[in-house]
Formats: structure tokens, C-alpha cells, sequence
């Protein structure tokens, strides 16, 4: 599922009001992540908007259609594993660039669809990980790491 599909599926749940049931919750968040490591926040952003201005209909419709390189991500993805420094994990790395975007715990969340407490437990993990104890000094390890 590309970004498009995935913001032309999240106006759809919230048009009819089903919010995603917890068992699909876990693969979903997954694709989100894995789909904006692989295009960049950029054209994650992008792509997401547009499928937020989709009809169900035009949703529908490019589920027919050629698949992108993040739609085939599962096969990418065993073969080669994204590694990141200091252990970090895909989402930690997800959480640590959107802290240093500037946004807040609370906008955090709502960007990847979790709780603020599940945020500030990724957190504790990444300041843990590389050994920091603030939002400024987490965006200098992003901005150093090239992970932003």
C-alpha cells in the first residue's frame, strides 16, 4: 500500500467514522513507516495529502494499477534491513525526526497515530540510546546523523 492508498484509506475511516480495529493497528503503522523511510517526508507528505483528496471511488481505482517501489516494500525489506546508529529503531528514528520538525509530543502522536505516553516512551528509549537529555541536543544528533 503506497502513501496515496494509505491517506486516501485514513479520510475514508474518518468520512465513515471506523477507526482502525487494534489487530490491524501494528501492520498498519508499519507500512506508514516503512512507506515514509523509503520516499522521504517530503513525498510521504505529498502523496498522503493527495490520497486525503480522493474520492472512494478514485481510491478504488489505483488499487488496479502498477505498484510503486513502496507498495513492494515487504520484499525489500527482508532482503535488506534498514540499519540506523546506536540501535536506534525505525520508529524511534521516525519519532526522533519529528521532534526535530519541532513538533510536540502531543503532535507527534497524532502524526503517527499513537499515544503521547507511547511518544515519551520512544523517547526515554532514544535519549537512553544515545545518551542525551533534551529535545535541542536529540535535534543536533538528528541534523549530525543525516536522519532528518
Amino acid at each position: 500500500m503506497g502513501s496515496t492508498s494509505l491517506g486516501a484509506a485514513e479520510i475514508l475511516r474518518e468520512t465513515i467514522g471506523k477507526p482502525l480495529l487494534p489487530r490491524e493497528r501494528a501492520r498498519y503503522e508499519q507500512a506508514v513507516i516503512d512507506t515514509r523511510i523509503l520516499l522521504g517526508e517530503k513525498d510521504f507528505a505529498a502523496a498522503w495529502a493527495q490520497g486525503r483528496t480522493m474520492t472512494p471511488a478514485q481510491a478504488l481505482a489505483t488499487q488496479g494499477q502498477a505498484m510503486t517501489p513502496a507498495e513492494s516494500l515487504p520484499t525489500l525489506h527482508a532482503r535488506s534491513p534498514l540499519t540506523y546508529p546506536d540501535g536506534l529503531t525505525a520508529r524511534e528514528v521516525e519519532v526522533l525526526r519529528l521532534l526535530a520538525q519541532g513538533l510536540t509530543n502531543a503532535h507527534i502522536a497524532e502524526r503517527l497515530v499513537i499515544s503521547p505516553r507511547t511518544v515519551n516512551t520512544h523517547l526515554t528509549s532514544i535519549y537512553n540510546k544515545i545518551g542525551i537529555s533534551s529535545r535541542s541536543s536529540a535535534t543536533r544528533y538528528t541534523l549530525e546523523h543525516h536522519l532528518l
